[in-house]
């Protein structure tokens, strides 16, 4: 039994240095693959608690940023529907207070601007002001929001009886580069309304040449920059009307004379 069990150890051993042979020499140029392998299964089996706590790191710090962007997308949403739900003046105030560095709480400050003008209490005329001025001075709110937020407050400013302030903010409005054509021709046309009522012509004058008033006629009213320009060639006419009239008036003609009746002979006296 153990010459039996002894030759088949022999043939195993055999047939195993028959395969070894039949197996193709690693290259010298590159490492086989086999030792490769062989070098990460040695560095994992000496390092597999390494390896599973950097990957578990690494799923925990991505987790993390997942939930922080999570969690500041549903605080995004609550605040942005705290916002919309606000009804009335003291919910309005509330919320801005609390999310006032959210982006929809420039729509909650026109809403609530509005509010305060219709209300018609003292002193909600100037906290409209305020609201429109802090959504002129945003740098989350759009440029014409921000421009058309100015020429409110500057109406506002107006209807408190600072005629000469507003007449000077509708000026400093018209002059900004980032002032869309349809604002700036309605900002030009309030400046020189106002600078005109104030007898101030010089600068009514200087706020209408800000204005292409040729264009008023060849636009119309149909469109908003037609409309402010018709208005300022309104007051323009208004302010100047002698040259409004030499421009206007048709010549005369000269009237034509009658041809010269011809001369008949005299009569022969009778003999």
């Amino acid at each position: 039994m153990a010459n039996k069990n002894k030759k088949k150890i022999e043939s195993f051993e055999q047939l195993a240095a028959a395969q070894q042979h039949k197996r193709p020499a690693p290259s010298q140029e590159e490492p086989a693959i086999s030792t490769m392998l062989d070098e990460f299964e040695m560095w994992m089996a000496v390092n597999w608690k390494k390896a599973i706590i950097g990957v578990c790191a690494f799923a925990v710090l991505v987790s993390v940023i997942i939930i922080i962007q999570g969690a500041i997308q549903r605080a995004e949403l609550s605040a942005r529907r705290e916002l919309a739900n606000a009804g009335s003046i003291a919910e309005l105030e509330a919320a801005i207070a609390k999310h006032s560095g959210n982006k929809a709480a420039d729509f909650a400050r026109l809403r609530l601007a509005g509010d305060l003008i219709l209300s018609d209490q003292p002193g909600d005329l100037e906290k409209a002001r305020e609201q429109l001025l802090a959504v002129a001075s945003s740098s989350k709110a759009e440029t014409f929001i921000k421009i058309r937020s100015a020429l409110d407050a500057a109406y506002i400013l107006e209807q408190l009886g600072k005629k000469e302030d507003a007449a000077t903010e509708f000026e400093r409005i018209a002059g900004l580069s980032q002032t869309p054509e349809d604002l700036r021709v309605e900002a030009s046309y309030a400046a020189a309304r106002i600078f005109s009522g104030l007898d101030q012509m010089m600068k009514a004058d200087a706020a209408l040449k800000n204005i292409n008033l040729a264009a008023a006629a060849a636009q119309g009213s149909s469109t908003v920059y037609g409309y402010w320009a018709g208005l300022a060639k309104q007051l323009d006419e208004k302010l100047h009307p002698q040259a409004a009239a030499s421009v206007t008036a048709p010549a005369e003609k000269p009237a034509e004379t009658a041809p010269a009746a011809e001369a008949k002979p005299a009569e022969q006296p009778a003999a």
